[in-house]
């Protein structure tokens, strides 16, 4: 009988284990908002691995909902971020001790003053970037640039 109870007590437990990893945060999200016209994300391998994770691209860059609404592309999302502030920003949910268990991180973002690559450079995490752009913004002020 013991053993019984002990067995009902362990899927029990396994049951409410597996309800706590569906939480909302750990549920897939659908990035179909943003895809409507940046589509090349759909299938991009960062996007994709973090919206199986429950985190979509209002995560990084904000609701960005006067940028969804810009028909003529003049306002920047939210959040946007220049090359050496990437890796910063994926620290926030990926920290440095967890990185540094891996080699390849240990090498390439935190043996030198000066990363030599970028979570988003391709042959990393994917190449979170558009390929042809219609405009661009100073990251760091969100403005429009003129064209060159």
């Amino acid at each position: 009988m013991k053993r019984i109870a002990a067995i009902v007590v362990g899927l029990l437990l396994a049951a409410l284990g597996a309800c706590a990893l569906l939480t909302p945060a750990a549920r897939p999200v659908s990035n179909d908002r943003c895809h409507v016209c940046h589509i090349n994300y759909a299938d991009e391998k960062l996007a994709v691995t973090h919206a199986r994770h429950g985190v979509g691209c209002e995560r990084c860059h904000g609701p960005s909902n006067e940028h969804c609404a810009s028909e003529e592309h003049e306002i920047a999302p939210d959040r946007i971020y220049a090359a050496a502030a990437v890796n910063h920003a994926c620290m926030q949910c990926h920290p440095k001790d967890k990185l540094l268990a891996q080699e390849s991180h240990l090498l390439n973002l935190f043996a030198s003053p000066t990363p030599k690559k970028h979570c988003t450079d391709p042959g990393c995490h994917g190449t979170h970037r558009l390929e042809k752009r219609i405009v661009r913004w100073d990251k760091a002020t969100r403005k429009l640039l003129k064209p060159s």
